[in-house]
């Protein structure tokens, strides 16, 4: 058994990918906290129960159940696993095999028994941003955190120079010229309200220039979202002053109770929906543009992609199409049922070919941003799948 801690690579799906019969699927969700690990090992304990049984039914020997008991009980007796589990768990068991993968992501609870592994939940791990810088902004302190995609949000140390709260701001040594002052008749003429807001203002500007510096130390192309958690007036003042290239996006609240599970957790709540947002709006532009790069019919976008040209290839998780794939040609048999069933016609076992055009793709230098149809909007998406080419078609 191979546990894994980090995003699963091109060399993981490969492993999985292909003839695994019979096999057994399961994703959980799970959480890092203590007093929650013995929920998510029950329930991982009743899907793989409830699998095997499934397995059983359809006339397996007992070798092979015997073979997928011994993988259910060294994946349920590995406490290393459920004393590090984040926010899912995805296991994959076949007579002799399996793979497990501790993710970041909530994935949704699924099992799942075939001839091949279920891969589509597991590709929203890589396909999509698991990585993020957190602001805590309020009046009495700001800090940085950083969540990757292996590890939870951790608070980031920044250079002791910085003002720490407004009282800092407020404080600071009265030479420098950007401090609030009253005019040339000093606070005559300025009201209460004015110079607090001119204190807000001034402290909004030093935090976003220090967090600007911090983060251009960490991620110079402004590639990681920034989500800021902050109540207002600070929260608008500070968005105002630190929109750059980077994405940045405002969490309302007050966060000064926040510790770092709470931060993790927002966190990924709120990079769920961005990946969302930024799924249905690419999609949205590419169907409204030239209609000519886009493709929705499976068989066509296979042939594509074994071309090398799908740019992007977005898929519906949720949705199953079984058949077999050529990864050269790109030709595609669909199971029977139209694709409904698990084999062909001729008996040949089938898998999910979403996935497998995804490997595919990837295999080809393209993207794969794996979505959930019920997300999105339904006037830019329909079908189980859809793909940018690289080129429009004549």
């Amino acid at each position: 058994m191979t546990v894994h801690y980090a995003l699963p690579t091109a060399a993981d799906f490969t492993a999985l990918a292909g003839l695994h019969h019979p096999s057994i699927t399961i994703y959980a969700s799970t959480s890092p906290v203590v007093s929650e690990r013995e929920r998510a090992e029950v329930a991982v304990k009743s899907s793989f129960d409830e699998a095997i049984e499934r397995v059983k039914a359809s006339g397996a020997p007992n070798a092979e159940l015997e073979a997928l008991r011994r993988e259910r009980d060294a994946v349920i007796g590995d406490q290393q696993i459920w004393a590090g589990l984040a926010r899912s768990i995805a296991i994959f068991v076949a007579p002799g095999f399996s793979e497990v993968f501790v993710l970041p992501n909530r994935l949704d609870d699924a099992v799942h028994v075939g001839s091949h592994f279920t891969l589509g939940q597991l590709l929203r791990a890589p396909s999509q941003d698991q990585e993020a810088f957190a602001l805590t902004l309020s009046a009495n302190e700001w800090s940085l955190w950083h969540a990757t995609p292996t590890d939870r949000a951790a608070r980031l140390d920044v250079d002791e120079s910085h003002d720490k709260s407004l009282d800092d701001a407020i404080n600071r040594d009265p030479e420098n010229d950007d401090k609030p002052r009253g005019g040339k008749h000093g606070d005559r003429g300025v009201s209460g309200d004015e110079r607090r807001k001119a204190f807000f203002e001034l402290y909004a500007k030093r935090v976003a220039d220090a967090t600007r510096h911090e983060l251009m130390q960490r991620d110079p192309d402004d590639r990681v979202p920034l989500f800021v958690f902050a109540a207002e007036p600070l929260l608008s003042l500070f968005i105002d002053r630190i929109r750059n290239g980077r994405r940045v996006v405002a969490v309302p609240g007050a966060p000064d109770r926040l510790g770092a599970a709470e931060i993790d957790e927002a966190l990924r709540v709120q990079l769920g929906r961005l990946n969302v947002a930024e799924a249905d709006g690419a999609l949205r532009q590419l169907t409204e543009g030239t209609a000519g790069r886009v493709e929705r019919d499976l068989a066509a976008i296979a042939r594509e992609a074994a071309d090398g040209a799908v740019e992007v290839f977005w898929f519906d998780f949720t949705t199953s199409v079984n058949g077999t794939l050529d990864r050269e040609s790109g030709a595609i048999e669909f199971a029977s049922g139209h694709g409904a069933d698990e084999q062909l016609s001729d008996g040949t076992h089938a898998g999910d070919l979403l996935p497998q055009l995804a490997l595919l793709v990837m295999a080809k230098g393209g993207k794969v941003v794996t979505v959930r149809s019920d997300d999105l909007d339904g006037t830019v998406w329909s079908g189980p799948a859809m793909a940018e080419l690289r080129f429009a078609l004549a």
